[in-house]
């Protein structure tokens, strides 16, 4: 199951991914999977290095932020924020098993850059995603972001 985000951005549940569905989401315009799902989650899935071997040939690109509930670091928050800046005008596909990670991931990335917790908060609910539990994190990200804006703009 396929729930889009935003303009650009999809997030999809996949307990189990295989080759055809990401033919499917290629077909369907895709230009870049994320995945948020650590290898050997279960003996099902395919890794990681297999998602990007077919994502690659079919002409999108790939990133991996693996990500373990409730352990999402600053680093992964980031990575997460500059491949949808890098994505540029692309659609992507952010993924893992259930499509709570990604979310989460997603909204903590947008709240990095500016994107009010209060909105994040209410798209993630529209879309069946209880981010409450993220709600502070998302609160100092937006504070340290228009920090950050107000040094660039009086330095």
């Amino acid at each position: 199951m396929v729930k889009r985000v935003g303009d650009k951005i999809f997030i999809a549940v996949a307990p189990k991914r295989g080759k055809g569905d990401i033919e499917e989401v290629a077909k369907g315009g895709i230009n870049l999977i994320i995945n948020n799902r650590p290898d050997g989650e279960s003996d099902d899935q395919m890794s990681s290095a297999e998602i990007e071997a077919t994502a690659r040939a079919l002409g999108m690109d790939y990133v991996h932020i693996p990500v373990i509930p409730a352990q999402i670091s600053d680093e992964q928050i980031t990575a997460m924020a500059e491949a949808i800046k890098q994505a540029g005008d692309g659609y992507i596909l952010a993924t893992c098993r259930t499509g709570m990670r990604a979310m989460t991931i997603f909204a903590l990335a947008q709240a990095k850059i500016g994107v009010k917790h209060e909105d994040l908060l209410g798209l993630a609910k529209t879309m069946g995603f209880d981010l409450i539990d993220h709600r502070e994190r998302m609160i100092q990200l937006n504070k340290a972001h228009a920090e950050a804006e107000k040094a660039k703009a009086e330095g």
